[in-house]
């Protein structure tokens, strides 16, 4: 497996006027772009349970920080006939959440994207109580910080090629002024590093909020 020295010797080989450190610091930030859509690869999952993890609450506390591997917040999510808390308990939207072929009631909240010395946050509009095992969080992972050339990048082995070409592209074009150029490459090569996070085995977890509506009858086709 090509490790970071190795692709940063690469690409140092090809692009000269800059120091391994700027080149670490591109690496970096291309993988930040890479992972700042969310991908099948990178949803968090409780081995133990095959479902996201609890988010523990306590009452009278509405915000939360999120895990340190937390990116995004994609939903808090319930089973809705546990404890009689039910619709009219909540205030703000009420939407059921469909995850592994499963209705679940989404609790109403707001949430912050993890920042680069901050972590994710999410806001109850509710007192959510005291509990240990209710809320379930389903959220993304933030990948790794490239902060040294020891610390391995989060993209398989056979797309670092793909990492270098775009790092080269970004540095070519500071060199020589072009412009539009980068961004056209780290969008391609952007897409094809996600299409291949999303293939392989992956079951289909189906987050989209779905309306009460459906939940008495049949469900739209996509939802099955």
């Amino acid at each position: 497996m090509p490790s970071t020295a190795q692709n940063i010797t690469k690409i140092f080989n090809a692009v000269k006027n800059y120091s391994r450190e700027q080149i670490r610091e591109e690496l970096n930030e291309l993988q930040l772009i890479v992972y700042s859509e969310n991908m099948m690869q990178n949803s968090k999952i409780d081995p133990a349970t095959g479902m996201p993890p609890y988010l523990v609450t306590t009452a009278g506390q509405f915000q939360y920080d999120c895990p340190a591997d937390c990116r995004e917040t994609l939903g808090i999510f319930w089973e809705s006939a546990r404890n009689g808390y039910t619709a009219s308990n909540i205030r703000g939207e009420s939407t059921y959440y469909q995850y592994k072929q499963s209705s679940y009631r989404m609790e109403p909240v707001t949430s912050r994207n993890a920042l680069a010395d901050t972590l994710a946050t999410v806001t109850f509009l509710n007192d959510p109580g005291d509990t240990t095992e209710r809320f379930f969080h389903d959220y993304t992972i933030r990948p790794t910080f490239i902060s040294s050339e020891s610390i391995q990048l989060d993209i398989p082995e056979e797309l670092h090629y793909l990492m270098r070409k775009a790092v080269i592209a970004v540095l070519s074009t500071e060199n020589y002024g072009e412009t539009g150029f980068d961004d056209a490459v780290i969008k391609e090569i952007s897409k094809k590093i996600r299409r291949k996070l999303n293939k392989g085995t992956q079951a289909r977890a189906n987050r989209t909020p779905i309306q009460p509506e459906f939940m008495d009858g049949d469900l739209p086709y996509n939802y099955r």
